[in-house]
């Protein structure tokens, strides 16, 4: 192949933080060594230029000067455009235009790599990722149907106004998508939007939560069975977010004092809030039972719980210990993708969430009752009972009290206070 390296630079620096981009990108580990000699050969290309100084005309220069050699193919050339860009922006920091000003017909590239490194860099929950990830796919395959040369700016107003026009999707949807493109161009790419002007934006409705009564919450649980039905009473008993129920660990339950602290909430936000003595009793039994499951596991062999890579690279030992066990984990050991190690994993949402649909079905509530519905119904009851709306505001963690006003409704008590002009 063209282009062998003669003058290896001396210069290794950028070697680990490249390999640990690559990992995150998932790029796949037979392809890694290719992209490193990708990154060698640039190196020697720049001769007295350092990696750190170059730039994407660079990353060009090199790539036109493969692309004009013999015995180099299109795909070779895709490889080593990506893996140079990716150095450039996850290891330098560097800005990047739109992949569009690439050699043509070379690096028309579809892959979220970008997306995804950027979103790691700041530490974005895995949900984000994949909502962003799924605009970016709807937004290049609506950009398909335009013609070359349209702006960005332009192209991201149609994909929005037609959001809402053909598909009528709602404000927040409209929002969602907005945030993504703009994080996808700003972030990712580096490319500057500009201003957007004026789009038609989907009308926001008055949202109004649905709220079970203290009956109907009740009913409700009585109609659940085993883990579900504490995980249920958890969510109305502490005000907890699905996914906050479902990521807590052994060390977040303070029995004594009564209380869970939520690590990593919505926003990043650690909070604390109440556990209510019936929860309290219930899970004290039921963290006796999955403690066994705990001794069985670790009787066997296994690598413990599943744990953030670069946590567990601190606290190589904590996986399998039994404060950082799941308090709802899963019924079956998973194997862990890339290293084979069997871990066992939270709970899957889709199993509470199936047990609170039957069992509002069980319970004749004819209310569109959800497991958010349940922390709806513990903000609303809190308020009703005289509770402060800050600390009300604190125990959901909302970051603004504006978001909690939502549940103040419940102080005008439609039906309760006003008398119908028909009972005379």
């Amino acid at each position: 192949m063209a282009l062998e390296q003669k003058n290896p630079t001396t210069d290794t620096s950028w070697l680990t933080p490249y390999l640990r981009a690559l990992e995150i990108t998932a790029v796949p580990e037979a392809q890694r060594r290719w992209d490193v000699r990708w990154v060698e050969r640039f190196a020697t290309f720049l001769k007295e230029k350092p990696l750190h100084m170059a730039g994407k005309e660079d990353v060009e220069a090199f790539t036109a000067l493969l692309q004009s050699a013999p015995g180099v193919e299109d795909w070779q050339l895709r490889k080593a455009y990506l893996a140079l860009r990716l150095l450039l922006t996850a290891v330098y920091g560097k800005r990047w235009e739109s992949a569009r000003s690439a050699p043509v017909g070379r690096t028309a590239d579809s892959g979220l790599d970008p997306l995804r490194a950027a979103c790691r860099a700041r530490s974005y929950s895995r949900r984000t990722e994949e909502s962003y990830a799924h605009w970016v796919r709807r937004f290049t395959a609506y950009r398909r149907t335009l013609k070359a040369g349209v702006p960005d700016a332009t192209a991201l107003r149609g994909f929005l106004e037609r959001l809402v026009i053909v598909e009528m999707v709602s404000a927040s949807t409209q929002s969602q998508a907005l945030n993504a493109l703009v994080f996808w161009f700003k972030q990712a790419l580096g490319t500057e939007l500009g201003d957007l002007g004026d789009f038609q934006k989907s009308k926001r409705p008055r949202f109004v939560p649905v709220v079970l009564t203290r009956a109907e919450i009740t009913r409700l649980l009585a109609a659940m069975r085993g883990e579900t039905a504490l995980m249920a009473d958890l969510l109305y008993g502490s005000g907890l977010r699905l996914q906050e129920l479902l990521t807590l660990r052994v060390k977040d339950i303070d029995l004594e004092r009564r209380q869970i602290t939520v690590r990593e909430g919505k926003g990043r936000k650690d909070r604390l809030t109440v556990l209510s003595e019936r929860s309290r009793q219930l899970i004290e039994q039921h963290l006796r039972r999955v403690q066994e499951t705990w001794k069985r596991d670790c009787e066997a062999g296994f690598a413990g719980t599943t744990f953030p890579p670069a946590l567990e690279r601190k606290y190589p030992s904590a996986p399998r210990e039994w404060a950082w066990q799941f308090v709802f984990p899963a019924s079956r050991l998973t194997t862990e993708p890339g290293t084979g190690k069997a871990r066992r994993h939270h709970i899957d949402e889709s199993v509470l969430q199936k047990a609170i649909k039957a069992a509002v079905r069980e319970a004749g509530l004819t209310k569109r009752a959800s497991c958010h519905t349940l922390r709806h119904s513990f903000a609303t009851h809190l308020l009703e009972s005289g509770s402060d709306i800050r600390t009300v505001q604190e125990l959901l963690g909302h970051s603004d009290v504006s978001t909690t006003m939502i549940y103040t409704h419940v102080l005008n008590r439609p039906g309760l206070a006003v008398r119908s002009p028909a009972d005379g």
